[in-house]
């Protein structure tokens, strides 16, 4: 099959499924974001909104296209994200907690269960949520993370920088850089909806009881 007859029978395909709102391009588009970052959230900006919009029309072309390249797409219909999940780990780990370990740095999981556990407490009334989102400082989730693993946030803020970049490509938290402090333990963040499918109960459940059994 040539390139053109390729492009032909996507196009064909967009058009029936879609009724031609989606485009080729577009589709290609919601694809390569997928892949840059491994979620699209509908809430966390307008272009975002937009492009989720266009992937719930095209989601089943978008389960097919990425189920041949071994990849699992989900959706989370009640927060309205998608989150692709790449190929290589145990198909039977639904919730994805596997696949995100096997290819995360040890700092971004430990940094992920501690915002899941923080989160969990606003979701319990223990802390408040605005707009179901959390705000934060880096303080407060250096602190978690020392009760919850034993571990700390990076030493240095340039690793803490990079840390919370990494964490905001995957929705997980929303910062302003150019507030002064930016990277500094003091630095507010707001934690986001989407940290509740990117660790799972299970996960969570799994380091309370490793902090038990160490108490």
């Amino acid at each position: 099959m040539t390139t053109e007859t390729f492009h032909a029978l996507l196009e064909t395909r967009l058009a029936d499924r879609t009724a031609g709102n989606v485009s080729r391009r577009r589709f290609a588009e919601i694809c390569n974001r997928l892949l840059a970052a491994g979620i699209v959230w509908r809430e966390y900006s307008k272009p975002e909104q937009a492009l989720y919009d266009d992937a719930t029309l095209a989601e089943e072309l978008l389960r097919e296209w990425f189920d041949v390249l071994g990849f699992t797409l989900t959706h989370d219909v009640d927060a309205n994200l998608m989150r692709l999940y790449p190929p290589g780990d145990d198909q039977e780990d639904e919730d994805g907690v596997k696949r995100l370990r096997a290819r995360l740095s040890k700092d971004v999981v430990a940094a992920a269960l501690g915002l899941r556990f923080l989160y969990t407490e606003g979701l319990t009334g223990k802390r408040e949520l605005v707009n179901q989102e959390l705000a934060i400082s880096l303080e407060e989730l250096s602190q978690t993370l020392v009760t919850l693993l034993g571990t700390t946030l990076p030493a240095s803020a340039a690793e803490r920088i990079q840390l919370l970049r990494e964490l905001r490509k995957h929705r997980l938290v929303r910062f302003r850089e150019a507030d002064a402090g930016f990277g500094q333990m003091e630095m507010l963040l707001g934690v986001l909806r989407p940290i509740l499918s990117f660790v799972s109960d299970e996960a969570l459940l799994e380091v309370r009881q490793s902090m038990q059994a160490r108490s």
